[in-house]
């Protein structure tokens, strides 16, 4: 697919070279929703979110029969644009991207709507097109998840949008202009549903679709949702599980728990859905037609499991702005644990990546071979952040460190190797880590428990070889159930012998081996 840049505004920051921090902000002018974010840029081209809001304008129901949308139904549209505008003048905001999508786009009179609202917010908007939308969307998905190949669902307001990528490429995208709030209006005449109603929507969905060869020719691919309806399918599949893990970005379901709910919750009145924990009330009528365009499309395109993405068009929105010559993010861990670091604790990042590398060496001397991917995903992770906690309190960071993995918003982990990469760097194999893994044992996997002691332990001795900067590098042997690690140090490493020695026992213990060290002299730089 040829996407051009085809936005409206000039660029003029020189964003990533500059030396003090700026904020953008990016506000979505949604068929449900306005929404503001609001980023802020560090000088080497870190970012991360600083603020959030939003507000249910619902613009798809205010179109008229004749598919226009007069001045008099914009006047709460307007006064939360000039809000969001001064609330980004506020924060100093270098830019403010500001885009409307299907209910405007689609609206009999969409020139005349963004002459109304630019003229009286002083905002400059752009009319995204669905197939810009589904390739924000794309953006957003892949900054904010690893997965190389799968069809995305944005289910919005007016219309929803479906894409297939495959190697973090996008194929092709595809906007269906039909949403939860104007399916909503069309297919429902009370707050229940009847199943004529019912198949009336998913027919028009199925015909759709049915005409694109590529959505029949990519089965069994991950279905990732964006929007509003599958973080709250997820939010209620949680509560309902009591799920351990209060996060919903790549939450996973397996589609029978989306035909479960698409099976009761379209025939119940309103107050009973109110009721349904994880369910707002403001979405308990609009959680009907988003779950049936959800279930059918998942149906449809024969998903293997569906994929909660809590990044989507405004992340893809900023990323196209932020770095338009590569917006699509090749690996989404490290970019966010990156962006982490920039904004995290006063500490040197080589250290750090010396000590995952040092992590890297022992392992593939006991294990004789590379660690698999996802292993490699989370000592990266733990060696990376395991002392993040420090923002908190120094002495308990590791401990603080738990959280800001589990709940941090770091991208490109699975809830299990999020879970995994948390307890590997608190790793205090007597108590906490025993509670952790209780704690999360509905996540997790019978093996994981000694996977957590292998990795945690060897967390642990590679940050004991980096306690002082005077080793250079190390080698490591590893035969007859015995590990030998040679220091190669510029100085006697008294402080690593010490460190090492109350790592050892640990280590020992997890792996059934006997450990030992010696130095060798390094030439100083």
């Amino acid at each position: 697919m040829n996407h051009q840049n085809t936005r409206t505004h000039q660029n003029t920051g020189n964003h990533q070279n500059t030396g003090n921090h700026q904020n953008i902000g990016i506000i979505d002018i949604g068929s449900n929703s306005i929404r503001l974010v609001i980023y802020e840029i560090a000088p080497v081209g870190a970012y991360r979110i600083i603020y959030e809001n939003k507000y249910s304008a619902r613009l798809s129901r205010e179109v008229e029969s004749d598919g226009s949308i007069p001045r008099s139904h914009l006047d709460a549209a307007v006064n939360v644009l000039q809000q969001f505008k001064a609330i980004c003048e506020s924060y100093q905001t270098a830019h403010i991207r500001a885009a409307a999508t299907a209910a405007i786009r689609n609206a009999a009179n969409s020139k005349e709507i963004i002459g109304w609202l630019e003229a009286e917010t002083g905002l400059t908007i752009e009319r995204v097109s669905g197939e810009q939308e589904g390739y924000y969307g794309f953006l957003g998905v892949v900054q904010s998840t690893d997965v190389q190949d799968g069809m995305i669902v944005d289910i919005g307001g007016g219309s929803t949008e479906l894409s297939l990528f495959r190697g973090r490429k996008l194929l092709h995208s595809v906007s269906i202009p039909l949403g939860a709030v104007n399916a909503q209006a069309r297919f429902s005449t009370s707050e229940q549903w009847d199943k004529e109603q019912v198949e009336a929507l998913r027919e028009v969905i199925k015909d759709a679709l049915e005409p694109l060869d590529w959505v029949q020719e990519n089965p069994e691919l991950p279905l990732i949702g964006l929007g509003g309806t599958v973080r709250t399918v997820a939010k209620m599949h949680q509560r309902q599980i009591k799920y351990s893990l209060q996060a919903v970005h790549h939450y996973e379901m397996e589609g029978k728990i989306i035909d479960e709910m698409a099976e009761l919750l379209p025939y119940e009145t309103s107050s009973f859905r109110k009721k349904i924990p994880g369910l707002s009330k403001d979405r308990a009528d609009l959680i009907v037609p988003g779950l049936l365009i959800l279930q059918t499309i998942f149906q449809t395109v024969n998903a293997d499991r569906c994929i909660v993405s809590g990044a989507g068009l405004r992340d893809g929105l900023f990323r196209d702005w932020f770095a338009p010559e590569q917006p699509v993010v090749q690996d989404a861990l490290k970019t966010s644990i990156r962006n982490i670091l920039q904004f995290g604790p006063p500490a040197p990042e080589e250290p750090l990546q010396q000590t995952y590398e040092d992590m890297v060496k022992i392992y593939k001397a006991l294990e004789e071979k590379q660690p698999d991917e996802r292993d490699d995903a989370v000592m990266y992770t733990a060696a990376m952040l395991s002392d993040s906690g420090i923002l908190v309190n120094y002495y308990k960071s590791s401990q603080h460190a738990v959280y800001r993995i589990m709940y941090g918003g770091i991208y490109g982990l699975s809830h299990r190797e999020a879970v995994l990469s948390a307890v590997a760097a608190d790793y205090h194999p007597k108590k906490r880590t025993p509670q952790l893994l209780q704690q999360h044992e509905d996540i997790l996997k019978d093996s994981d428990t000694e996977r957590v002691h292998r990795l945690g332990s060897l967390l642990m001795l590679a940050k004991a070889i980096r306690s002082t900067p005077v080793v250079t590098d190390i080698s490591v042997t590893a035969k007859n159930g015995s590990l030998h690690v040679q220091l190669h140090s510029t100085a006697e490493p008294l402080v690593q012998y010490s460190r090492m020695e109350e790592a050892s026992k640990d280590l020992e213990e997890a792996w059934k081996i006997k450990l030992s060290w010696e130095h060798l002299a390094a030439s100083r730089k």
